[in-house]
């Protein structure tokens, strides 16, 4: 699941509407046999494994699927879709997208006929985001990334270091970052740092959430501002910076992306979605690097997980024929879709019959975390968190405000605004 560019959610589903980039954007005209199936962009590999799972849907149900492909601001366009009541069939829906869309009511239950089957087989917590406060399921979930530390183990060896040279604890690896870069400075490897980091909440929440505090609470408020723990979490990352051991990809390292960064050796650690791999694999084929799981926080095992799912409009011409092809995504598809497209497949038992069949040992340490992994998913009020803790989070990593003064902000700005979204 390629993933790695965490989407923004606007606020506001009757906003204005965006101009609409779309692979063939005309509906079909009302038709049992037919349905629309929106989805992103995604990587060749991963475009052609949802034809294969369109050829394989009508091969064995008769409908045929037409599918529109939305190149920019996937949200901002289902919104405006949504908004004009001129909505595909079946889309694809993050979790983290998916309680807004649920309270506003535009989405279609998975319940009586249309029921996913052995909801239980399910990791639990990722359905949770898709299950409405009247305790209906609102869509099914098709595959998930998770995070894992990835490590260059030629760029490792050349500093000295074998991976178990690497702790295994967040706070400990932040000291070896700085000594690995102590190491790399002294060997002349120039333009190659220790560790990359991302400012967004979503490759902190799970890390944050580990003191025990959820970032938003019970009321959609949130609550960040006193938190010591991710004060402290936070913290390291800013020393870390300002010891010139820890780095933006792109502003300190001139990498379009942490993918780009890791793949070409600029760093020798990165926090990373299995999203990746594709690249790693097709663009630099001589890399030699591990994966393990993230490092633990406050002695807690950790780790993001970024769920899709598939949603069924309300307003979809063929509602019957979009709820058909999520139930055989979400079952008996999901092994094929997850083997040719990469991603990692939200049910156990499809899990366990791939790691039977041998599964890619670079994936292990993504499938490790998925029984505790944090979902990014928090209510309505997450959007609105999200972009204040990247702008204030940025400007501490930059030195121009304390952590402590940026948490404050993050969580001013916030709740101003979800009070007046209320």
């Amino acid at each position: 699941m390629n993933k790695g560019v965490i989407r923004r959610v606007g606020i506001g589903l009757l906003g204005l509407a965006m101009t609409l980039t779309l692979v063939a954007c005309n509906r079909a005209p009302a038709d049992p046999d037919t349905i629309v199936l929106a989805a992103w962009a995604s990587p060749p590999g991963e475009a052609l494994a949802l034809d294969n799972a369109i050829a394989a849907f009508t091969a064995a149900t008769g409908i045929k699927v037409k599918k529109e492909v939305i190149t920019d601001k996937y949200m901002d366009v289902m919104r405006s879709r949504f908004a004009s009541r001129n909505t595909p069939d079946v889309f694809y829906l993050d979790s983290h997208e998916a309680p807004f869309l649920i309270k506003s009511g535009v989405l279609s239950a998975f319940e009586g006929p249309q029921a996913l089957t052995d909801e239980a087989d399910f990791y639990p917590k990722f359905l949770d985001p898709f299950r409405g406060e009247d305790g209906r399921i609102y869509g099914a979930p098709k595959d998930y990334s998770s995070l894992a530390l990835y490590i260059n183990t030629d760029l490792l060896k050349k500093a000295g270091f074998k991976p178990a040279d690497v702790p295994a604890d967040m706070p400990g690896l932040m000291v070896f970052a700085r000594t690995l870069q102590s190491r790399l400075d002294t060997l002349k490897m120039k333009g190659v740092g220790a560790l990359i980091y991302e400012k967004d909440l979503a490759r902190h929440l799970s890390a944050i959430e580990t003191y025990g505090q959820p970032v938003i609470r019970p009321d959609g408020d949130v609550d960040l501002a006193h938190n010591a723990g991710a004060q402290a979490y936070l913290q390291a990352f800013v020393e870390g910076r300002k010891a010139e051991a820890v780095f933006s990809p792109k502003d300190d390292l001139g990498a379009d992306s942490p993918t780009a960064a890791f793949g070409a050796g600029k760093t020798v650690l990165a926090m990373e979605g299995n999203w990746i791999l594709g690249s790693l694999r097709d663009d630099y084929p001589t890399l030699k690097f591990i994966s393990r799981e993230m490092p633990t926080v406050n002695g807690r095992p950790q780790t993001m997980a970024f769920v899709v799912g598939w949603a069924v409009s309300r307003y979809g011409k063929n509602v019957a024929g979009g709820f058909k092809f999520a139930q055989h995504m979400s079952s008996t598809g999901m092994k094929a879709w997850a083997t040719e497209s990469g991603t990692l497949p939200t049910r156990r038992s499809v899990q366990a019959q791939m790691d039977e069949g041998g599964a890619d040992p670079k994936l292990a340490a993504h499938v490790a975390g998925a029984p505790y992994a944090t979902v990014w998913s928090r209510g309505t009020s997450l959007p609105v968190l999200n972009t204040n803790f990247g702008n204030q989070f940025l400007a501490a990593m930059n030195g121009s405000i304390s952590v402590a003064e940026a948490l404050t902000r993050v969580e001013r700005a916030s709740n101003r605004e979800i009070e007046r979204q209320r």
